[in-house]
């Protein structure tokens, strides 16, 4: 097939909640007015219509897999991708995922390119392009869900439960301010199973700092950890920022962030002394098979027998058996918690039953599409031509320097920040 020269945008298939765009039409208006091409793929589902985009100078078609460049916000499927086109997307193939290395081995296979969103980065090598601020806004929003529904199954009744999950709001700002309204009942509450009621929220990155504006905008109050435990004197509810220097200490040394990157395996967690005094915890840390958990299964173990455990765990990193090891399963954004029984290891949806209750959505952006695109497109819009313009057969050497670490593979090669990945395809040659 002879590949049209233009850019299409992918309809997003990955759940029923896939709402979002790599582009929003202002930004696709700007592509056109440059004298780029854009097509869109029809959608009945996406958060901006398909006379929005028509409206920008976009056409609008059925199928966009003849064009040169696709861009996608999920990974897409193998069959999407055609010989000598290049495919922009979250590809979930970065750290050698199992589950997606038969889509890395498939543009090696046809020859063509893939470029992943969380590896364009900035000279200093922090990432310019993510959703992550969505993720902590709605994580926040869930896991105070979570907590209201938990109490209530557990026989203690709080206005939190008025709550709606994130993806029943219009946007942002509907969110923000029924949560506003159901805190200004908790503080009319006579008694309440939520006093002192405090939030820990760990992390310094993008979803960190999205939580931490979600609280900020319902009203809560902001306390130094020292001072959890007391009342907030001005809301209802107290939110706690442990950072890493808090979280992670090193025996023999000062805690410093660019040791901590570089050496990991020298470190050990400290958080779980500050979680005793909160009803809820929204992490938000980075982690892989490198660095400490947060919350091994040890130290779960331990304090959900001394019933020392926050009452709910707001997973948003959301790593399987990961930064918290009881994070077992992911959920969807109608039902974003299950409890989590130790004893028999099983975790049910809801927020029934013997255990421990985790928030952990997998997919929380899309709960506030058009917010989330709106900034996403913004700041992908910069680096769309030259991707674009790129002739990857020759390498990614044309690529500014801070722009080739986002090519996991190039006309069939795999990228040069990306060569370790081979160890993790699929040895069998057919399948490759």
């Amino acid at each position: 097939m002879k590949l049209r020269d233009a850019i299409g945008i992918l309809h997003e298939t990955k759940n029923r909640f896939e709402r979002r765009v790599p582009l929003v039409p202002s930004e696709v208006a700007r592509l056109v007015g440059e004298g780029l091409a854009v097509r869109v793929q029809r959608s009945p589902t996406r958060a901006f219509t398909d006379d929005e985009f028509r409206a920008a100078g976009a056409e609008v078609v059925d199928d966009v897999g003849d064009c040169r460049l696709l861009l996608g916000v999920k990974e897409v499927k193998p069959s999407q991708v055609s010989p000598g086109q290049t495919v922009c997307c979250f590809s979930h193939t970065i750290k050698g995922q199992a589950h997606n290395m038969p889509l890395l081995a498939h543009f090696l296979r046809v020859g063509a390119s893939l470029v992943d969103y969380e590896v364009i980065v900035d000279d200093a090598g922090a990432r310019r392009v993510a959703f992550g601020r969505y993720a902590g806004l709605a994580g926040a929003h869930e896991t105070l869900w979570t907590l209201g529904h938990r109490l209530a199954h557990l026989g203690h009744g709080n206005a939190l439960t008025a709550l709606r999950h994130a993806v029943d709001y219009p946007d942002l700002a509907a969110m923000v301010s029924h949560t506003r309204q159901a805190l200004a009942a908790c503080a009319r509450e006579p008694t309440s199973a939520l006093e002192p009621f405090a939030v820990a929220v760990t992390g310094e990155g993008r979803v960190s700092r999205g939580a931490l504006e979600y609280f900020d905008l319902v009203g809560a109050e902001r306390v130094p950890h020292a001072a959890l435990g007391a009342r907030p004197g001005g809301s209802p509810l107290a939110v706690v920022h442990l950072t890493d220097r808090e979280v992670f200490v090193r025996a023999d040394g000062a805690f410093t962030l660019e040791d901590f990157i570089a050496r990991p395996e020298r470190y050990l967690s400290v958080g779980a002394m500050y979680l005793p005094a909160v009803r809820a915890l929204v992490n938000g840390l980075y982690w892989d098979a490198r660095f400490p958990r947060l919350l091994d299964a040890s130290t779960l173990r331990r304090m959900y027998d001394n019933r020392a455990l926050p009452v709910a765990l707001g997973d948003v990193a959301c790593d399987l058996h990961g930064g918290v090891e009881w994070t077992v399963r992911a959920t969807e954004n109608d039902a974003p918690a299950f409890v989590y029984d130790p004893d028999s290891g099983r975790a049910t949806v809801g927020v029934e039953g013997p255990g421990v209750a985790i928030m952990a959505v997998d997919n929380l952006p899309c709960a506030l599409p058009r917010d989330a695109s709106v900034d996403f497109s913004r700041a992908l819009v910069p680096y769309v031509r030259a991707f674009f313009e790129a002739d990857f057969s020759r390498g990614v050497d044309m690529l500014p320097t801070a722009l080739r670490r986002a090519v996991v593979v190039a006309s069939g090669r795999l990228g040069p920040a990306h060569t370790g990945l081979e160890a993790a395809l699929p040895k069998d040659p057919v399948a490759r």
